[in-house]
């Protein structure tokens, strides 16, 4: 029996093994506080940004690599040991399936999670830290989920209405891609990082223009100053959703 409560803190995948698939190298990470989630992941390996300042210089090419990343957030219903992961928002837009994993735990306090509607097992390794406060959130007409303590943050925020991205990237494969189409694509983030005082730095982020930078700051206001696709970086607000408005009867998660 696994319960929502045995899920709480930060989860860092160490690997996932499927049919023709296993991967040590991409980066993953899965906050939960309460019955909120955030999700990144971001392979290693990504184009050269060294004498580039944003997303609208890098290549087709590159943009197709750049996309291989994923990011979901939304909150968990658990049932017995399967758990379910609803996406709220999804960086690829509509999802295909439902996301439905067996739960369990090894002796060491690593969590394996195989897959219920697709053949998969991926090892979690919980990740040391102070308790996680997860919210509702609002960005730019834009809806998601951060999730924090006092010294990380993972946020996620897009349209939950936008489709799927493979017409996108098979349009970059073709050199056929609209500017329009890939500025609405990235105006969707997910971010992993750390506070140093009030700053947010992005250490990991569906923008790898981000990363280094800081994208959040706190205080009276919670503000959002990461780049669009076209490098620009708007100070813009973060709105708090109430919980009792979304329907959230747990988002709080401190460790005993």
């Amino acid at each position: 029996m696994i319960t929502v409560g045995d899920l709480q803190g930060h989860w860092c995948r160490d690997w996932i093994k499927a049919p023709g698939l296993e991967d040590h190298d991409t980066r993953v990470h899965w906050l939960q506080a309460g019955a909120l989630f955030v999700d990144i992941r971001v392979p290693s390996e990504r184009p050269e940004l060294s004498e580039r300042a944003c997303l609208a210089d890098l290549s087709p090419e590159e943009l197709v690599k750049v996309m291989q990343a994923e990011g979901f957030a939304g909150r968990i219903s658990v049932s017995e040991d399967r758990c379910t992961w609803h996406r709220d928002v999804n960086w690829h837009g509509e999802q295909s399936g439902a996301d439905i994993g067996a739960m369990s735990f090894r002796a060491d306090g690593m969590l394996i999670e195989d897959g219920v509607l697709a053949e998969h097992r991926e090892l979690w390794r919980p990740m040391p830290g102070a308790g996680l406060r997860g919210r509702r959130i609002t960005c730019a007409g834009q809806t998601g989920v951060l999730i924090e303590s006092e010294t990380v943050f993972l946020l996620g925020f897009g349209s939950a209405a936008s489709s799927s991205s493979a017409a996108l990237i098979k349009a970059l494969e073709t050199g056929k891609a609209e500017r329009a189409a890939l500025a609405a694509h990235f105006a969707s983030t997910y971010c992993l990082g750390h506070w140093n005082g009030s700053d947010g730095v992005a250490d990991l982020s569906t923008n790898p223009f981000d990363e280094g930078r800081v994208v959040l700051t706190r205080g009276a206001d919670l503000i959002w100053r990461g780049a669009s696709f076209n490098g620009s970086r708007a100070a813009t607000p973060i709105q708090i959703v109430d919980p009792s408005e979304a329907g959230d009867e747990i988002c709080l998660f401190s460790p005993a």
